[in-house]
């Protein structure tokens, strides 16, 4: 990230998710009959089983499931020991839904986790803006991700 005249503004990267979790605690994912038992079957459990067990059962749709939520996210998120970061379980069978969600600092849910996990937020001109150990923090990480 380049530096700008102050110390506490970071030029915005392109931006990737930065496994904050915020979607997967909005969002409740809908899933169809055959991702359902394509996550069962990666799961190596019966069909019926898996939604007995993961999917909510206030959802009253015969061609479609929604995943269940618990701890106040989606039940296949687990988040890291840093409190920062959560990743999905199934991330190599993620519904479609999961798969064609795409991070950017147009999302308010991206904003909220570079905000409550970061303490950065993006100004007017999309800049970063934090102190510049938040924001060296936040360097380090994406990088580590590349």
């Amino acid at each position: 990230m380049a530096s700008h005249d102050s110390a506490d503004h970071a030029a915005a990267p392109s931006f990737e998710c930065i496994l904050c979790g915020i979607c997967c605690s909005i969002y409740q994912v809908r899933i169809s009959r055959e991702e359902a038992a394509v996550l069962a079957d990666h799961m190596s459990m019966e069909f019926y089983e898996w939604v007995g067990r993961f999917c909510d059962p206030r959802w009253h749709d015969s061609r479609s499931y929604l995943v269940r939520h618990e701890g106040g996210h989606c039940v296949f998120l687990k988040r890291g020991d840093d409190r920062r970061t959560a990743l999905c379980t199934v991330y190599g069978v993620r519904p479609s839904s999961c798969r064609e969600w795409q991070a950017g600092l147009d999302k308010p849910e991206c904003l909220e986790g570079l905000r409550r996990y970061w303490h950065v937020q993006v100004d007017e001109n999309r800049q970063l803006v934090g102190t510049p150990l938040a924001l060296s923090r936040l360097q380090s990480f994406l990088q580590s991700l590349a």
